[in-house]
């Protein structure tokens, strides 16, 4: 157990490699897609041009952490001498074609006026030497001469995590350019992809686990080497189930902060339409009342009750009680 466990934590370069570069990968595509629209606002492409850095950047990490297995980085040229015959060789190569198209097009889109027709193809390339990077990953531990990694389930996992993590760096990447269908159509259907990438996963994991006792030799089965690979499974489903409901959250929050719901916007013009009604009428009465009085309803400044209906102004206001003056002085006609 001590063995495996040590093993594993010796490895954990190798694991930064598998998880940061193809998610940074599956990002970098889902953020390109909107790039290839040709009614895409000068503005809203120029942020995302400029925010595709955050999984370039994350890719690269993976890619250095990974150059530590080379021991001595001066042994990086002889990588490239077994391209085509060494699944290793391979995968460095297909790593190196990504981001020389990745980088390159991120370093153009700052240009003063960066032409659209050239950025398109260029992000296509870029697309699909992304993609052939992550299949070559995902080939690249599903090594014969180690039976264990030796299953369909190695470059499945590694393809499910790289949809796991993907999606949710790229509304990352979205949101931090403005983009507002990342908080609208877009944003769900990333998070669906990611929801559904991750229950794949579990039950992928899940399969391979039930196979390791049945991988052994003469000394111990593959079970034996991770003990708590089911604990470790479920704590990862857990933490990405965590990671995929903070961005959900987020997503939520957004859309019912920024744009009110019908029901809410509704509410809100009933409201302004009553307050325009009640200052129309506060303004009649105003208007309306002679020497800043109370208008026709209320009450004279003699104390006595004003005049109900006021239809004429020449007409004399009737006095309430024998030997009491007019209520408006000054009205009653020579």
């Amino acid at each position: 157990m001590l063995s495996g466990m040590g093993t594993a934590l010796g490895e954990i370069t190798l694991v930064l490699f598998t998880t940061l570069a193809p998610s940074g990968v599956v990002a970098f595509i889902l953020m390109g897609l909107p790039l290839l629209r040709a009614d895409l606002a000068a503005d809203a492409r120029r942020r995302i041009n400029q925010f595709l850095s955050i999984p370039l950047v994350t890719a690269m990490v993976g890619l250095v952490a990974s150059a530590t297995h080379l021991g001595n980085p001066a042994n990086a040229l002889y990588v490239f001498l077994g391209v085509g015959r060494s699944p290793l060789s391979t995968e460095v190569f297909c790593a190196v074609v990504f981001l020389a198209l990745a980088g390159v097009y991120w370093l153009y889109s700052f240009a003063e006026r960066p032409r659209v027709g050239l950025q398109r193809p260029w992000m296509v390339l870029a697309m699909a030497a992304g993609i052939v990077f992550v299949t070559s990953v995902a080939f690249a531990y599903n090594a014969e001469t180690i039976v264990s990694w030796y299953t369909v389930y190695v470059p499945l996992n590694l393809w499910l995590n790289a949809l796991v993590g993907g999606p949710v760096l790229a509304l990352v990447g979205l949101r931090a350019a403005r983009w507002e269908p990342a908080c609208g159509r877009f944003g769900r259907a990333a998070l669906a992809l990611s929801t559904a990438a991750l229950a794949a996963n579990l039950v992928s994991f899940g399969l391979q686990s039930a196979s390791l006792p049945f991988i052994e030799n003469a000394f111990l089965a593959a079970s034996d080497l991770v003990p708590y690979y089911g604990l470790m499974i479920a704590a990862f489903g857990v933490l990405a189930l965590a990671g995929i409901g903070l961005d959900a959250q987020a997503l939520l929050g957004r859309t019912q902060g920024g744009r009110p719901s019908a029901g809410r916007r509704a509410r809100g013009r009933g409201v302004r339409a009553r307050a325009g009604r009640h200052l129309r009428h506060a303004l009649r009465v105003l208007h309306d009342a002679p020497d800043g009085g109370a208008g026709r309803v209320g009450f004279s400044r003699h104390g006595g009750t004003g005049c109900p209906d006021r239809r004429s102004r020449s007409a004399p206001c009737p006095a309430t009680s024998p030997g009491t003056a007019p209520c408006r002085r000054g009205r009653t006609p020579s």
